[in-house]
């Protein structure tokens, strides 16, 4: 008795280092997968050391514990750029996160053990429904309490256009379920041909699993090539200068340096405003003073634009000084009218940031250097401008990490955007692939919705994203790096077929979701009828 109960210690022992293994292997080809690394190959196969030794039965303690522990050693590094702002903060929503994860990993425990001996249409949609509740995972955190949609694993493949395609038709939903699938497919595959002694032709050397999770692969390529633009058929719209002033957020509204900002950001406008463009992007709340509330801003910049002939594009500040609220917005100053009526209000404020949950009211204000309190935009806003020789362009603005809602950009785009316009400002996050990982979601929203992204950053990232998801001019210091004072210019292009079309996306949203939405509960069901 001894002696098997030894064995038994011993053989638990080694499963739970097996399974230490696995989660560490995952959480590595996870964080790979995601930008600042250019691993993108990663995702496609992340989640299959995980998936296998799930295939093992292990505990359902075990397996909320260490797919709590894969998460947040996942979540952690891929947003570890947080912690210039708060270290608690960044460890807290690390587990949140972590959190949702483990809720994905107890529902592959339950499946998995049904979907091993099944027949293959009905194992592909065991699979199938493991990868659509990885996209409702990822749609909750867009649309439940704060949301924080951030680096979906859809996001790995920012820098691979062939794959990402399908976000036009599906959102970013689509390649994150096909990513899922093919990790399913290939864990399976793999189980077989290590757990299965008698090579038949079907379920031995030929794996029906992993050739449809490449015929799925084929499926992406195959829309790349029916979507890619005719030749001939893109269209310069303008050019656009871009201004850096790479002005620490801390000290921005630093009272003794004040004018100095000031200073800096007129100097590197008449920098750009020299070259050749036909407009000028200014960064998220590019002044030290509110623009609307602070009338010699007003006349400061208005004067600036007639002295360039140019109209400015700009991040700034409005301040009602009798209800003591500001707005995080976007405004135009065009050279002969001056500042316009009519701006864009930031409709989702960063939390902590620029306002306080209710349920944290006890704290006293904001993290940020001003009194009062920030009041979110309502609805989206588009500016026609006439930018050169051409017809007018109608931008619609995103401000900050808007861009990461699919939902904002789809409804600027409805609104009437041709060219999104992300002012933006990740100086708060370091020198590190906070800026690259951020931009890389305006790479998403871009193909979703067919409409050039362009970005202007305060130290980077600056550049513009064409209507496949190419990113087509970043701006870069003589170092090759995106973080720098000084400006450049770029010049936007789009395909004349979707100038005044919106893709499938565009005009019905979330879909995809209810598809997953109705996977998952099957799937759940067909698990619960069977166990009765």
């Amino acid at each position: 008795m001894g002696r098997t109960h030894t064995d038994s210690s011993r053989s638990k022992s080694t499963h739970f280092l097996w399974g230490v293994f696995a989660v560490v292997l995952t959480a590595l080809f996870w964080v790979l997968s995601i930008p600042p690394f250019e691993f993108a190959e990663a995702a496609y196969i992340a989640l299959v050391p995980f998936l296998l030794w799930l295939k093992t039965l292990p505990s359902w303690r075990r397996t909320f514990f260490l797919s709590l522990g894969l998460g947040v050693m996942a979540w952690l590094p891929i947003i570890i750029w947080l912690r210039h702002v708060t270290y608690a903060g960044t460890i807290a929503l690390a587990v949140i996160l972590a959190f949702l994860f483990a809720l994905w990993g107890l529902f592959a425990r339950l499946i998995l053990p049904w979907a091993a001996n099944v027949p293959f249409v009905m194992r592909v949609f065991f699979w199938a429904a493991l990868a659509g509740l990885w996209v409702l995972m990822e749609w909750a955190r867009a649309s439940f309490v704060w949301g924080f949609p951030w680096a979906p694993l859809a996001l790995s493949q920012w820098e691979r256009p062939v794959v990402l395609q399908v976000a036009s038709w599906t959102g970013a939903y689509g390649i994150s379920f096909l990513l899922v699938l093919f990790n399913a497919c290939v864990a399976h595959t793999l189980w077989v041909r290590a757990t299965v002694r008698e090579r038949k032709l079907w379920s031995g050397w030929f794996s029906p699993d992993l050739y449809a999770g490449l015929f799925l692969l084929l499926g992406s390529i195959v829309i790349f090539f029916k979507t890619l633009p005719r030749p001939g058929s893109q269209e310069v719209l303008f050019r656009a200068g871009v201004v850096q002033p790479y002005i620490q957020p801390n000290l921005k509204w630093d009272q003794g340096r004040e004018l100095e900002n000031m200073a800096i950001l007129e100097r590197q406008t008449e920098f750009v405003g020299a070259m050749d463009g036909d407009c000028i992007l200014w960064p998220e709340a590019a002044t030290p003073w509110p623009v609307m509330g602070n009338p010699s801003v007003r006349v400061q910049i208005e004067a600036l634009s007639t002295k360039l002939q140019k109209p400015i594009l700009m991040g700034n500040l409005a301040f009602d000084r009798s209800e003591r609220f500001w707005e995080n917005g976007v405004f135009v100053v065009d050279p002969e009218s001056g500042l316009r009526a009519e701006y864009y209000s930031k409709r989702r404020l960063v939390p902590f940031g620029e306002y306080v949950p209710v349920p944290f009211a006890w704290i006293a204000k904001p993290f940020v250097p001003l009194e009062g309190f920030f009041r979110p935009g309502s609805e989206p806003i588009v500016f026609p401008m006439r930018l050169g020789e051409g017809a007018p362009v109608t931008i619609a603005p995103l401000i900050c990490y808007e861009d990461i809602f699919p939902a904002l950009a789809r409804a600027s785009v409805q609104a009437g955007g041709q060219v999104l316009f992300v002012a933006t400002n990740n100086a708060w996050y370091g020198e590190e692939g906070g800026a690259e990982q951020h931009a890389a979601h305006s790479v998403l929203r871009a193909v979703e919705n067919r409409r050039p992204v362009m970005r202007c950053g305060n130290g980077g990232w600056s550049g513009w994203i064409d209507a496949y998801g190419t990113v087509r001019e970043v701006l870069r210091d003589d170092r090759g790096s995106v973080y720098f004072r000084g400006g450049g210019n770029y010049t936007i292009a789009h395909d004349r077929n979707w100038m005044r079309r919106q893709s499938f996306y565009t005009r019905h949203g979330d879909w995809f979701v209810l598809v997953c939405l109705g996977l998952t509960v099957m799937s759940f069901l067909g698990v619960f009828f069977r166990k009765r």
